[in-house]
């Protein structure tokens, strides 16, 4: 199983870093930039793409105060970190006009978020903040160490052809995760019309 740390590590390898690291807390310059940057950087891509193994869909919360153009405000869940889609009850394969329309916004004293949208009794459909490296798919370690080699090479190196080479790694991945996704879904089959179902019986 993978450790933060050993995808720590691969990222100081993306940067040919030969040194290695035994604890984000340990007295050395890439401990520090790691764990300096590590928590934000793994959210950030956490949040570049619709992971399934963060995907989660939880009953909103109502306020039971929306403002004057929606009908309904519910609190925005503290831990997502990107919204899918607020699901079409009974219909999981809804067309662009039948989605639901919504829009966030902050409460009245600022102090946390929400969702507004005319959908009764609404579900949310959303990227979670994970923090369990035992969760992580593989392509999302891989993407998440090409990241982290971006987000602290100037530090360590100083070289910016460094930093872009590992930007771009991470755009292939974030790339190449599209199909590995659609490998863990099915699909609904095309509907056959009647001239195709005569022309093969």
């Amino acid at each position: 199983m993978a450790s933060v740390i050993d995808i720590c590590n691969r990222a100081l390898s993306n940067l040919g870093n030969n040194r290695t690291i035994n604890s984000l807390s340990e007295a050395s310059k890439e401990a520090g930039q790691c764990s300096l940057y590590y928590e934000s950087t793994r959210d950030a891509v956490l949040a570049d793409f619709p992971w399934n193994f963060a995907t989660k869909r939880i009953a909103l919360a109502d306020t039971n105060n929306p403002p004057s153009d929606w009908a309904y405000a519910y609190t925005y869940p503290t831990d997502c970190l990107r919204i899918i889609e607020i699901p079409v009850p009974g219909n999981r394969n809804p067309s662009e006009m039948m989605r639901i329309q919504y829009e966030t916004g902050s409460n009245g004293d600022g102090t946390g978020r929400l969702i507004y949208t005319d959908q009764p009794a609404a579900w949310l459909k959303y990227v979670a903040r994970i923090s369990d490296v035992n969760v992580f798919e593989s392509i999302f370690q891989e993407a998440l160490s090409w990241r982290l080699a971006a987000a602290v090479n100037m530090s360590l190196t100083g070289n910016a052809d460094l930093g872009n080479n590992a930007l771009n790694m991470y755009s292939r991945v974030i790339a190449s995760a599209g199909s590995h996704s659609l490998n863990e879904t099915q699909e609904p089959q095309p509907p056959v019309d009647e001239f195709t179902i005569a022309r093969l019986s």
